[in-house]
């Protein structure tokens, strides 16, 4: 039976490549170590030097997803962040929600640069899902997606191939939602 069950999977698998971009340390690798297992990510994760290109796909039904994770710095921003839009079918945007103007003022300002630097380099086609991660540090009031968008100056996204959402990237909050959200809109573009 289960020989049936993985040529039937094979035959049916739609692919899919999705880059992962956003500041240094705003949880890409963390979101990504929770797809590839399914369990909260409760060990530090290293920050991305440069480029990853996961070895391993990423199943959700009916997709296999191959991810491109993307380093945060400035310096591989200039880099990859564009090769890496290029070659995707969808781009996600993750933003750490805890960062804001008033408190960390001059990390906000980079944040506010990445995410103009995005839109630029996106094309309207491709599906864009911007992710307001840690959202499960309460204590540190997380922007909701309202709340980011006002104070990054851009208008919320109104379209079926662009959306913004709150998750927990540690925990997996909101995670699955986000991530159905984005096969369905790349299956919406294609």
């Amino acid at each position: 039976m289960w020989v049936i069950d993985r040529l039937f999977k094979k035959s049916s698998s739609k692919k899919a490549k999705i880059c992962f971009i956003g500041p240094s340390e705003a949880g890409k690798t963390t979101l990504l170590r929770f797809l590839e297992t399914g369990e909260p990510v409760l060990e530090e994760i290293h920050t991305t030097i440069g480029i990853n290109l996961r070895k391993k796909a990423i199943k959700m039904g009916p997709w296999e997803i191959n991810i491109i994770d993307t380093g945060g710095q400035k310096v591989y921003q200039q880099v990859f962040w564009e090769l890496a839009v290029q070659q995707s079918d969808a781009v996600v945007f993750v933003i750490d929600a805890t960062i804001k103007p008033d408190t960390e003022p001059e990390k906000f300002a980079m944040v506010k640069e990445q995410v103009n630097y995005a839109l630029d380099i996106i094309t309207e086609e491709q599906p864009l899902l911007f992710l307001l991660n840690k959202q499960d540090l309460k204590e540190k009031n997380p922007m909701s997606v309202d709340e980011a968008f006002e104070k990054l100056g851009i208008s919320y996204p109104n379209s079926e191939i662009v959306n913004a959402m709150e998750i927990s990237a540690k925990y997996g909050d909101g995670v699955e939602e986000a991530m159905l959200w984005l096969v369905s809109a790349i299956e919406k573009s294609k």
